[in-house]
């Protein structure tokens, strides 16, 4: 069976990046055709497609609301993947919070509204960052110490006026940082992640900065990135996901995010990344169609 697949880019990228070329070419090689094909492009015909995968969209965080249209009208024309469902709840950081009322632990956040009159939050009186809920990395977000309370707040008054609700949480920069990718629904790989680094971080080709180390994850590391995927519906499942952690001093994982927006995978680092993606994709595909 030959499916016609489209790899959702950004109008920045129309040709997507060279990660996303190496998906292209990984379809292709397996006997499909596949294109990039730019989200916003009205001339687009979205139906024609057997699937669109989320691929390029780096833009999504700076046109939330239309990227959101977008993705319901392409889901009612052909699949997405991910799954409209899932990025409409994940693309917004508050979903964070309903993780943390279910006991996983994770990184302490406060979430401030754009109707919030107050400027204040939790974390003025030690090294914190503040960031846009609906933001695409941590190259968009913004540190700040305990001697800086007029400038975070300043930050917040400026994210509001934007139109975003407000993430703030503790500086944790200095302690590790590993991200799990899981791939078709089974962790395919890790990394680590230099946090110190990507913060105020400049974007590069247009998506975040960033700056990555090798790393394995422990056993209670990969535990709690399989219960992060608890709250996802079976029934609707993600073809890609990543779980990104941080280490407390003790050496405890925690939660700082779970990515099913547009993460970069960094299939680069494994061999055949792009082939194993590609395969994952024509298997969801044909799952749906049978």
């Amino acid at each position: 069976m030959t499916y016609r697949i489209a790899l959702a880019t950004s109008a920045a990228q129309p040709d997507l990046d060279d990660r996303g070329q190496e998906i292209l070419a990984a379809l292709r090689a397996a006997g499909h055709e596949a294109e990039a094909a730019v989200w916003t492009d009205s001339a687009v015909d979205w139906e024609a497609f057997d699937a669109v995968v989320i691929a390029g969209a780096w833009d999504y965080a700076q046109r939330y609301d239309d990227f959101l249209g977008w993705a319901w009208r392409a889901a009612a024309q052909t699949l997405v993947l991910n799954p409209e469902p899932l990025v409409r709840w994940y693309a917004d950081k508050r979903y964070l919070a309903d993780y943390a009322s279910e006991g996983l632990p994770m990184v302490p956040a406060q979430f401030i509204t754009v109707h919030d009159a107050t400027l204040d939050h939790d974390y003025l009186d030690v090294d914190h960052v503040v960031r846009p809920s609906i933001s695409g990395g941590l190259a968009e977000a913004f540190r700040f110490g305990p001697a800086d309370a007029d400038a975070s707040r300043a930050k917040l008054e400026e994210i509001k006026a934007s139109g975003s609700s407000v993430m703030v949480f503790p500086y944790a920069g200095e302690v590790g940082s590993i991200s799990l990718v899981y791939i078709g629904g089974e962790y395919s790989h890790a990394f680590g992640r230099d946090l110190a680094a990507e913060v105020n971080g400049d974007p590069a080709e247009g998506r975040p900065a960033e700056v990555l180390t090798d790393a394995e994850p422990t056993d209670a590391e990969r535990a709690l990135a399989d219960a992060a995927l608890k709250p996802i519906d079976p029934a609707n499942p993600p073809l890609y996901v990543r779980v990104d952690l941080v280490r407390t001093p003790a050496g405890d994982p925690l939660i700082l995010e779970v990515q099913v927006v547009q993460p970069d995978l960094h299939l680069e680092r494994i061999d055949g990344g792009a082939a194993k993606f590609a395969d994952a994709v024509v298997a969801r595909i044909a799952a749906a169609k049978a």
